[in-house]
This record gives C-alpha cells, structure tokens and sequence, in this order.
C-alpha cells in the first residue's frame, strides 16, 4: 500500500502527528477481531476492521 494517512492530528507545539492508513487498519482490524471473538465471529470482525478506512486510500488522497 502506498503512504496514505489515515489522521493527520496538530500538537500542542504546532507540529503535526501523523498516523499512517496501514498501521491504522491493521490496528483496528485487530481490536475488532478481538472484540468479535465474543460471539464467535474474530475473522468478519478483523475484515471489517481493515476495510472500514480503506476509501481514504482512493478517494480522500487521489493524486496525493
């Protein structure tokens, strides 16, 4: 996947976080496993976890 960003945040001192879309669908795709392992369905939950951000990727930053 090319550098696309999925939270662009402004710190205190005025410099910006920047928190990539891979890390950040992979992280989330792994909560979202976890959580749906309570009723049995960890493998629906990380797919939905790693496509919930994934037009940021085209849309949002197209030409980026």
């Amino acid at each position: 996947m090319a550098d696309y960003l999925a939270h662009v945040r402004r710190n205190g001192d005025g410099s910006f976080a920047i928190h990539d879309l891979e890390e950040h669908l992979r992280a989330v795709g792994n909560l979202a496993a976890e959580l749906a392992l309570n009723f049995g369905a960890s493998d629906w939950g990380r797919l939905a976890g790693l496509w919930h951000d994934l037009g940021k990727s085209s849309i949002f930053q197209k030409g980026a």
